[in-house]
């Protein structure tokens, strides 16, 4: 019995010392734990805020990305184009530039194409990298056509070239003077 007794005195003891308060279990420890598991709580609730914002601006920008028709304000890119007559049609130059200056786009050249036998309207990214730009894009949506294409030129001192072709009946801007 003494051996039970003493076994009990080696156990009981070390719950009721005064140190015992020290991991959280006394009166004294009680508000420590507290206060950790409100940090943690403001911690989780941090993270999952953290995690919901990357995960919807990611999703806004690669659905934006994909939409050809993307609205997109031109004066954000500073874009400077230059359009070229490919077709022939005098004055045709003159209507795409006033078009395309009353939607933000800066018009500093006109001209002809090196020859008049373009079929189709294209937009020539000047500046991409990796393929068209969205400036480039911009352009063509404003016109109304898809033809855009990266063609780097480091010569040419625009960052976009609209080469106007016979089928310029089809774009924005001669539906609207028409």
């Amino acid at each position: 019995m003494w051996a039970f007794a003493m076994a009990r005195k080696v156990i009981k003891p070390s719950a009721n010392r005064r140190d015992a308060v020290s991991d959280g279990r006394g009166p004294g420890g009680r508000w420590r734990v507290r206060l950790l598991e409100g940090v943690i709580i403001i911690l989780i609730g941090l993270n999952a805020y953290l995690v919901y914002s990357v995960a919807t601006s990611s999703a806004f920008s690669s659905s934006a990305e994909r939409t050809d028709t993307a609205v997109i304000d031109p004066s954000a890119f500073q874009v400077q184009v230059e359009v070229l007559n490919g077709c022939g049609e005098r004055g045709i130059g003159q209507l795409a530039m006033r078009f395309l200056r009353e939607r933000g786009f800066d018009v500093v050249n006109i001209d002809n194409a090196d020859h008049f036998g373009y079929r189709e309207t294209v937009v020539l990214d000047r500046r991409g990298t990796d393929g068209p730009s969205q400036a480039a894009r911009a352009v063509g949506n404003a016109l109304g056509t898809h033809h855009v294409l990266l063609q780097r030129n480091e010569d040419r001192l625009v960052d976009v070239s609209v080469v106007i072709g016979r089928d310029y009946g089809e774009l924005l801007f001669y539906e609207e003077n028409d």
